[in-house]
Parts: C-alpha cells; structure tokens; sequence
C-alpha cells in the first residue's frame, strides 16, 4: 500500500471502495435529503460537520503514527471524544437557533456518512491486516 492514509485506486478496486464508502453514502444523501424535502442546508451542514471530522481524524491519524502506543491511544482517543462533543454542541446551537429541521437532517446526513466511512475504515484494516506478513512466526522442526 502507499504511504498515505487511504489506498487509491491503483492498489486494488475493493480497498479503494472501503475508503472511499463515507465519500459515496455523503453523496447519496444529497438526493434522498431532496426527496424527502429535507433542507438543503441541512445537507451542506451535515457534510460540512462530516468533512471536518474527517479532516481531523486523518490528521490524529497522522499525528498518531509518529508516536508511541501510548501517546497514540492518548491522542486518538481525545481527538475522537473532542469531534464527538463539537459535533453535538454545533448541532444542538443550530438546533436552538437556526431551526430544528436542518440540525435534524444535519446529523442524520453526518451519522451516515461518518457510520459508512468508519465501516470502509475497517474493512480496510482488515484487508491489510489480513495481507500483512507475519511477524516472529515461529516454525516447528
């Protein structure tokens, strides 16, 4: 696999698809958001939150790899309690001050699309986890 974090599309159909599964499900929404006359807004915002989550878990990603297991289980589990609390408090300010269908649509656009990418970010650890060599394997003589 590369060095970055997600695989392209050269290194094999199925890896590419598992990291790219929150990309498809956020897209999809838009049409099922339109045809259930959800709020458009409330599309962009649920996108938006997703698109920010995202970015930040890639760069705890980042961060994480170069530090040891501690500090990387240390930071990769404020950066995911961190995400969690700014996305619920956004939601909720809009939800009081905007209007109640587009936090509504927001968060159900989010749910999905961060429930998909985090599938495909699964089974995409699994597939390299599963073509990973092993490692001190011993053999019997």
């Amino acid at each position: 696999m590369n060095s970055g974090v997600y695989p392209s599309p050269k290194e094999g159909a199925l890896p590419f698809a598992a990291a790219i599964l929150g990309i498809v499900v956020a897209v999809i929404a838009l049409p099922l958001v339109l045809l259930l006359d959800g709020p458009f807004n409330g599309w962009l915002l649920g996108i938006g939150l997703w698109v920010g989550n995202w970015s930040l878990q890639l760069l705890t990603t980042k961060v994480s790899l170069s530090t040891t297991a501690t500090a990387a289980v240390g930071v990769t589990g404020i950066s995911l309690m961190s995400r969690a609390w700014i996305t619920a408090i956004v939601l909720f300010i809009v939800a009081i001050r905007v209007s109640e269908p587009l936090a509504i649509t927001a968060a159900f656009v989010f749910l999905a699309a961060f429930t998909f990418d985090l599938m495909g970010r699964a089974l995409l650890f699994a597939m390299m986890e599963r073509n990973r060599p092993a490692t001190g394997a011993t053999t019997d003589t």
